[in-house]
């Protein structure tokens, strides 16, 4: 039997190629014969022509099923009479030769043929450029892959934390819970005060109060809590406040919710906070601990 040549043979897919394959090889011929890649080249053109009708026909679902309708006509008309049929027009609908075996089959074919003869000629012109070697459409098969893209070095290796021989001051941490030297004491003019719970702990703690009533966060007070320790701040401002502390056996840092010292006047005197924060490393204590960058801290 006579190859009958198809749509799929032209864009080079196979008759079950899904619509990405189909795709693919269209933008792989059109990429080779594309005009404006190939300036003045005739030829070219007309084959690309091919393509984009061979491209409109199998990427139309009704079009390819019309398409696969012909295909299955042809093959068994040519089985029966080896006579080699082009690409007719494609429609939605199916167009079904007349068998020989039927009557009057040669003025059938006749007028068939005269009512398809500008496609017929147009599908034996593109098959006489696809016989030729130098522009046969075929795909490249599948081939090994090396990429280009530059080897990331794999990152560095966190450093290993070491708890630090002294305070941040250069002088020897204090043996009992305290304002740690040299760092400013501010916003020491209020009435409230603040408790800082460590004894459910037995990490030593490096700790900052941070005002948040300004436009940025800033510490406050610094100082020093011993495992199983307690300090307590006296004389703070009313405002925004964190906690934010260090745990000196692992480096971890972490900071509190945001709370509110209050001071209200009222007869005879002024309410102020008293408050108390307990530091747990269990979901347990008094004050919801966050992560922190060291940036923040």
């Amino acid at each position: 039997m006579t190859k009958i040549r198809t749509h799929y043979d032209n864009l080079g897919v196979a008759r079950e190629a899904p619509p990405e394959v189909i795709r693919a090889a269209y933008r792989a011929l059109a990429l080779k014969f594309h005009p404006d890649k190939n300036p003045g080249n005739t030829e070219a053109s007309k084959l690309m022509a091919a393509i984009n009708i061979s491209f409109d026909v199998l990427i139309d679902p009704a079009k390819r099923l019309a398409h696969d309708r012909w295909i299955a006509d042809q093959e068994r008309l040519a089985s029966e009479s080896d006579t080699y049929v082009n690409l007719p027009k494609q429609t939605t609908q199916s167009t079904k030769l007349p068998s020989p075996s039927e009557p009057n089959n040669i003025s059938k074919i006749t007028s068939h043929i005269s009512r398809y003869w500008f496609w017929y000629g147009l599908a034996t012109v593109l098959l006489w450029f696809l016989s030729d070697n130098d522009l046969k459409l075929s795909l490249p098969g599948p081939k090994p892959y090396r990429s280009t893209a530059p080897v990331e070095p794999p990152p560095p290796p966190q450093p290993v934390y070491v708890r630090p021989s002294t305070a941040p001051n250069g002088q020897p941490w204090p043996k009992l819970a305290a304002y740690v030297n040299q760092y400013p004491r501010l916003k020491a003019n209020g009435l409230s005060s603040i408790t800082i719970d460590n004894s459910q702990n037995d990490s030593d703690v490096f700790v900052k109060l941070i005002s948040l009533s300004e436009q940025e966060a800033f510490p406050v007070r610094t100082f020093f809590i011993p495992a199983n320790g307690t300090f307590k701040l006296r004389k703070v401002t009313a405002g925004n406040y964190d906690i934010r502390y260090r745990d000196l056996n692992n480096g971890a840092l972490s900071r509190s919710e945001a709370f509110v010292l209050e001071e209200t006047p009222i007869e005879g005197g002024t309410r102020y906070s008293n408050m108390t924060m307990t530091l747990y490393k269990i979901q347990n204590g008094n004050m919801q601990t966050y992560s922190l960058a060291e940036s923040e801290f």
